[in-house]
């Protein structure tokens, strides 16, 4: 159902969000007197009448403008400010952090806090191919990251890695960092290093299933 002003149609005037509210609510009332309270609230009551990007967030605020109906404005390059408003913002998860010991064979978004301990080093036959071994208080891993983001993985930097995924090299876990990860040095603090377990080199019998 859309509730539409006569005087607000084609005019740039537009009911005040209270003017418009009350009339919303009237109507599902009305609905819920006619068929049943669940019915009402199902029904979706669009405003129309002069909807533009300045009150278009006022409007839909209140708690029976379901929507809006869009004319003339809809041509407007400014339209999708009126559909943004409509659409309740995404809230952004934080990001889980794991220890090394907990990365696991085909582990995809893959967040970890780590140390470097050795060097980056060139994969032979590659061009832009490096491996970094890294660690944390549970153990070591060896990454793979290509182009220049190596140079940034300096020893003793603590690197924060994120949405890295598994790749399994000859049955061995190598931790990619492709262009979809953040890899950027971090304040985070790992005190020490298990280097006694180096996740890296154990190897995983690979089955189809």
């Amino acid at each position: 159902i859309a509730y539409e002003p006569v005087w607000a149609i084609g005019t740039g005037k537009v009911a005040s969000p209270e003017q418009a509210q009350e009339t919303h609510a009237a109507i599902r009332k009305m609905l819920a007197e006619a068929t049943s309270q669940e019915v009402a609230d199902s029904v979706r009551i669009l405003y129309g009448g002069s909807v533009s990007p300045e009150n278009c967030k006022d409007l839909i605020d209140k708690p029976d403008i379901d929507g809006f109906l869009v004319g003339g404005a809809s041509l407007k390059p400014t339209f999708t400010e009126i559909i943004t408003a409509c659409v309740p913002p995404v809230p952004l998860k934080k990001p889980k952090f794991i220890k090394i010991d907990g990365i696991e064979p085909a582990a995809r978004g893959v967040n970890i806090y780590a140390k470097v301990v050795k060097a980056p080093a060139k994969v032979e036959g590659s061009e832009d191919l490096y491996e970094i071994v890294v660690g944390d208080g549970t153990g070591l891993v060896t990454m793979s990251v290509r182009d220049d983001r190596y140079k940034a993985c300096e020893v003793g930097k603590v690197m924060r890695v994120q949405n890295a995924h598994v790749s399994m090299i000859k049955g061995f876990i190598r931790l990619t960092v492709d262009k979809w990860a953040a890899l950027k040095p971090s304040d985070e603090e790992v005190a020490s290093v298990n280097e006694k377990k180096d996740i890296s080199a154990t190897e995983y019998e690979l089955t189809n299933n």
